[in-house]
């Protein structure tokens, strides 16, 4: 690196039980000696099932649901609070590594993904055309959902952090590991984005207030999903991307819907950026999509959010090396600026050829001008793939 310029940031996302078992002096030890100098640790997390290599004690974690992994604050809540976790212990595993120092810490939270509050809450999550509610998705058009987004990150503001990474600021697709999910139709990416519209009496309210009709578009909706399970066909996968872009080309107004959509959510993130203290930083998880380019199914404009807040933090959890390549090269053309741009990779099963292909994917990501990388998850990796993380980021600082 050249002089005065700062080294890129080469962070382990990782789980507040995983660390607690370790110790908090022991994980930030080990990431060190690996070679990384951040950590990013979830404050914020949904259900699970969770085989774990590295947890001290446990091999399948089944953490608690929609809670939090610190002290929140209920004075600055309004209709919707979060609900701390019912250990103490892991409520300050995030003051316990910052007061150890070795490591830059963030905080990474599932914003709206949050089945827990859902329940409690049902006037205010996602329901599609046909009014069902989803309830693991709470809907970021909903005032009382944009209050508790801006609370919920104040908060964790609060301790001692380098900054926050938001994960799902917008509407869940439809398949998202609800829990026990199933189904004997097929699924593909036409009828998903179907599915996953959110026609809630907040989205109605939002797109009249535009001049939209969202009762015809949700008819429209109910025609065409009830007409094709009626039917006794499957759609291929390049033929539901013509179906897709042959409906949205027809029906202006779910385009415009889309529209609507995204511009709600990079506004709850520019409020988000807003409330935060300039001193922390707010980064967005844009899409659990692949490519990323299908961010617009769960409401997010890439250029727009990275606009909104210090920039986007892109899964490129991919199969091999060259599909990094593309979507890398993809997301920074439709950011703009690559330095809005930081990575996820997963070094081991099921991405990259088991892991075999992290240097060249880390190496794809350089070329297409992307500095920042973090590493998921140290609690699900195998002893033997941090050794080999080690391994690459240390001939990289060579």
């Amino acid at each position: 690196m050249s002089a005065g310029r700062p080294s890129a940031l080469r962070s382990l996302y990782a789980y507040p039980w995983d660390v607690a078992s370790r110790g908090a002096r022991e994980f930030a030890a080990q990431a060190i000696q690996l070679g990384l100098s951040g950590a990013t640790l979830a404050l914020s997390c949904h259900a699970g099932k969770l085989v774990s290599p590295q947890h001290r004690g446990s091999r399948v974690v089944f953490p608690e649901d929609g809670v939090v992994y610190f002290e929140p604050d209920a004075r600055g809540y309004g209709e919707i609070a979060p609900q701390p976790h019912s250990d103490p212990a892991l409520r300050h595993v995030a003051e316990d590594l910052a007061a150890d120092g070795a490591l830059q810490l963030r905080a990474w939270t599932a914003l709206l993904r949050n089945r827990r509050l859902g329940a409690l809450h049902p006037l205010h999550v996602a329901r599609n055309a046909w009014g069902d509610a989803y309830a693991d998705s709470l809907c970021p058009s909903s005032p009382a959902v944009a209050e508790y987004a801006l609370a919920l990150c104040a908060d964790i503001a609060r301790l001692p952090l380098r900054g926050l990474v938001l994960e799902a600021p917008n509407w869940l697709p439809y398949a998202h590991g609800h829990r026990d999910e199933f189904a004997q139709v097929r699924g593909n990416l036409w009828l998903e984005a179907l599915l996953g519209l959110c026609f809630c009496s907040h989205c109605r309210r939002m797109a009249g207030d535009a001049d939209l009709d969202a009762d015809a578009l949700a008819a429209r909706v109910r025609a065409r999903v009830d007409g094709y399970l009626a039917a006794p066909v499957d759609a291929a996968p390049d033929q539901a991307a013509a179906w897709l872009l042959a409906d949205l080309l027809e029906l202006p107004q779910w385009s415009a819907y889309l529209k609507l959509r995204q511009q709600r959510v990079a506004d709850l993130v520019a409020a988000i950026r807003a409330r935060v203290p300039r001193d922390r930083e707010v980064w967005v998880m844009p899409s659990v999509q692949r490519p990323t380019a299908n961010a617009w199914i769960e409401g997010s404009q890439l250029a727009a959010l990275a606009r909104a807040c210090d920039g986007v933090e892109v899964r490129f959890y991919e199969t091999d090396a060259s599909r990094v390549a593309a979507d890398a090269f993809d997301t920074v053309q439709r950011v703009g600026d690559p330095a809005r741009v930081r990575a996820i990779l997963r070094p081991g099963p099921p991405d990259l050829g088991d892991g075999a292909q992290l240097g060249a994917a880390m190496d794809a990501l350089k070329a297409a001008g992307i500095g920042d990388i973090a590493f998921y998850n140290y609690g699900l990796l195998r002893p033997d793939r941090l050794r080999a993380l080690g391994a690459h980021l240390r001939a990289e600082a060579a």
